[in-house]
């Protein structure tokens, strides 16, 4: 990817990338959805549908994380590393189970893992494999041999 002029990922890439998402929802059944986004907002790759609202949380995700990132810098406490947005699917009632979480990681200086599941606080796996995801999928936007994916969850 050409990271400054957003180019799209290359084949290969996408391939790499995408194959990444899929093998760590199935590794954890948490994990409702995937997506990977350059920072302006654009899905690279993803697990999950490309609908109006899937584009809608891709765009107010990336905008949290910048956010966040900003909040860190503007302190003096250094980088963002993770984001947690909690998403009530309905709002006429907040008591239900319609209640998402989305967690964000970085994925070099110009993309972000944006992760959708079910409970409010990550597992410790799953914390372990998104951060295994965000190091791979930078090697892989990198062009650099991507470490091995072991995921905790399985």
């Amino acid at each position: 990817m050409n990271n400054e002029s957003g180019d799209m990922l290359t084949d290969e890439q996408r391939s790499l990338a995408t194959r990444c998402l899929w093998s760590l929802q199935e590794a954890d059944i948490s994990v409702e959805g995937l997506i990977l986004t350059h920072v302006r907002g654009i899905a690279l790759t993803s697990t999950m549908h490309q609908t109006a609202s899937t584009s809608r949380l891709t765009a107010v995700a990336v905008a949290m994380f910048l956010l966040g990132e900003h909040t860190s810098e503007a302190w003096g406490n250094g980088e963002s590393l993770e984001v947690h947005v909690r998403v009530q699917l309905d709002p006429n009632n907040p008591d239900s189970m319609a209640m998402r979480y989305v967690s964000m990681r970085p994925v070099g200086p110009w993309a972000i893992l944006l992760a959708v599941h079910s409970g409010s606080k990550l597992s410790i796996n799953l914390e372990a494999d998104l951060n295994m995801a965000a190091r791979y999928l930078e090697a892989v936007l990198d062009n650099q041999p991507p470490p091995p994916l072991i995921w905790e969850s399985i």
